[in-house]
């Protein structure tokens, strides 16, 4: 008898195993912040040195599914910095692929390569990301990761990423795994776009300025989930100038039966 129940109680192991694999709820998110530290952050009263600040988002929760989310968004929070970085400086540093100090580090020396082979650089470069949750439910999370740039020049660069992902998979989900129909699609984004700008139906965009691609009206690199629907985030200079700023399209659920995916 004593053996039959250890057998049971032995076997409920892989089930209960198996169980944890399918989240249960809306995730809890555990915070991470990184600031660099020593004597190459910024001197406000001599404007000089670098200032790099990375917080982004954690999956509490004991899964396969939430551990690959977790590799991604440590990757991608550790890819802000190295972004800014020479693609042979990284190659001759890989471990700064997955530092978040190292790779602070390596941008704090370029900053101070630059300031000797120039004789001298005007401010301090700032380089910061932000990431928070746009939408979370039981079966899929998006993080929007917004980085903010300074390295000299007329004006700082920004840039806003969506990152959707499979709660249970952990994997990160493309468009065509959101909808049916890329075309349809276009057409319900082109109109609100163009009712966001306040632009009529029949208006030439390119002559208003807009970049288009083969003068053809294009989805933005960034789509992402939210309570109220799609979201269509065009970062600066990717449709229209950089005074423009970002734009940002929202197309509600209920404008998309028969293109967004059931599940």
């Amino acid at each position: 008898m004593k053996y039959l129940l250890n057998l049971f109680l032995f076997g409920l192991i892989p089930f209960f195993s198996a169980c944890r694999q399918t989240p249960l709820g809306p995730p809890v998110l555990e915070r991470q912040q990184y600031t660099l530290t020593g004597g190459s952050r910024c001197d406000t009263t001599a404007n000089k040195g670098v200032d790099v600040s990375v917080s982004y988002v954690l999956l509490k929760e004991d899964t396969d599914g939430a551990h690959r989310i977790n590799d991604t968004l440590q990757q991608l929070a550790v890819g802000s910095i190295t972004g800014w970085l020479d693609s042979t400086t990284v190659a001759a540093h890989p471990e700064a692929r997955t530092d978040l100090a190292r790779a602070a580090s390596l941008f704090a020396t370029d900053y101070h390569t630059m300031t000797q082979d120039m004789g001298g650089l005007g401010g301090c470069w700032e380089l910061k990301t932000q990431a928070d949750t746009l939408y979370a439910s039981d079966d899929a999370v998006t993080v929007q990761m917004e980085t903010y740039a300074y390295t000299g020049g007329a004006h700082p660069n920004t840039n806003l990423a969506f990152y959707t992902f499979d709660r249970e998979s952990g994997r990160a989900l493309s468009l065509n795994d959101l909808v049916t129909d890329t075309t349809a699609l276009l057409n319900v984004v082109e109109q609100s776009f163009r009712r966001q700008q306040g632009l009529l139906p029949q208006t030439n965009l390119e002559e208003r300025g807009y970049f288009l691609r083969d003068g053809r009206f294009f989805l933005p690199a960034n789509i992402g989930m939210s309570r109220k629907g799609l979201v269509f985030y065009y970062n600066p200079y990717e449709i229209a100038a950089y005074a423009l700023g970002p734009i940002e399209v929202t197309v509600p659920y209920d404008q998309l039966s028969g293109i967004l995916r059931a599940n």
